[in-house]
Order: structure tokens, then sequence, then C-alpha cells
């Protein structure tokens, strides 16, 4: 008897952690906190990437329900998953350069924008990547990606979605975590930002959310 019972226990718990899901369809749609309801929602990770800081858009969400799954890869903006948050990289963009497909976790900041982590992107790093591939093929460009991968940095989405589609995104570079901590008032983290003269380093995820928390800028924290 023990066993259906244990059995019916934790069927109550998966449905009662599975009611939390839930997914919106744009920018616009988070802000006004309007969200479309999930029965069943899965997660997985492809890699041992996550380990490094969130795991960039190495996440993938899927349902039992073939349309509800395209929708979550093609055009959902957020998926909500009980109190964790997962932001669709597909149509993301930062100097013409995206992520790929797949989710990544990411936290609210402020009052209309939210942070993520994720490998750099942009114009720099595509010329290195294609860079190595010029000068050792497939392999070097893969070991590229991969260090790239390990130098995690923080963007931020502030604004919808363009007429494409597409989603432009902000490095969260000196500049931008120099006005963070001045419009939260909190003059004083300049310098301990500024302690790390590698302006590389600087910029890393590790480094940029210690910070920026202490500033008390993040109104919605996600579970590693």
């Amino acid at each position: 008897m023990k066993e259906p019972l244990i059995t019916i226990i934790l069927t109550i718990i998966a449905i009662a952690a599975n009611a939390q899901c839930k997914y919106c369809n744009s920018y616009e749609d988070f802000l006004e906190n309007r969200w479309q309801k999930l029965d069943t929602i899965y997660c997985d990770s492809h890699s041992k990437s996550q380990q490094l800081w969130w795991g960039g858009n190495d996440y993938k969400l899927t349902t039992s329900d073939k349309v509800t799954n395209k929708i979550l890869k093609k055009s959902a903006f957020a998926v909500m998953r009980d109190d964790t948050l997962y932001i669709n990289c597909r149509n993301l963009r930062y100097e013409n350069t995206g992520f790929g497909n797949g989710y990544c976790k990411a936290m609210r900041i402020g009052q209309r924008s939210l942070l993520f982590v994720n490998k750099m992107i942009g114009a720099d790093a595509q010329n290195d990547v294609m860079r190595s591939q010029f000068l050792f093929g497939a392999i070097g460009s893969m070991i590229t990606s991969n260090e790239q991968m390990k130098q995690q940095v923080c963007y931020v989405i502030s604004f919808g979605s363009d007429s494409k589609g597409k989603i432009g995104i902000r490095l969260v570079d000196d500049r931008l975590v120099e006005q963070m901590i001045a419009d939260a008032h909190h003059y004083d983290l300049h310098d301990e930002y500024f302690a790390e003269k590698d302006p590389d380093k600087r910029l890393l995820a590790k480094h940029v959310i210690p910070i920026l928390s202490k500033a008390g800028l993040f109104s919605q924290f996600v579970k590693k």
C-alpha cells in the first residue's frame, strides 16, 4: 500500500510544480504580466557549461505538445518555470550577431530591464572565430568558441523586437555599469568595480553581478 501512496503524493507534487509554468510572447507582454499557462514543461541542459555560471543558452524547454514546442522554440520571449525565469535567445542580437537557439536564465533588473549571462558575441568575437577557422580550421574555431563561453559576460534587454522580430540587447560594459550604480546612488561601488584593472576581466559576469547586487538593482533573483 505504501508504494501507490508515495506515487500519488509525488504525482500531486509534480502537478503543483507544473502549474507554475507559463510563457509570454513578447517583451511587452512580460512587462504587462500577460502570460500563457503551460500544463507541463521539461527543462534540459545539453552540456556542463551551466557549471560556469548560468549555462548561457544551454537550456531547452519543451512540453508534450508539438504546437507549443514550436512556439517555445521560435517565437516565445520568456518562460517562467516555478520561480526561475528563462529568456529565449533565438532572436536576441548584439552588433548583428546572435547566440543561436536555446534558453538562458535571467533576472529582473530595475523597472524595465532583464539581465542575463552568456558568452561574448559581437563583431570582435565573430572575427576571432573566423580568424581561428581560417588559420586552424574547424577545430580552431571550436576551441575559440569554447574559450568565449568560459568568458561569460552580462547583457540587458530593455526594448521589444524590431520589424523583423529581432531584439537588440546591450552589453553591460564600463559605461553601463557606471550609469547603473549612479542611478542607484551607490557611488561607493565605482572604485570597487574599477579595482579590476584588466578591462576584459572587468566585464566578466563574476565581477559585474556582485557589484550590481550590492547596488540593490536586482528585483528578482534566479536560482542556479
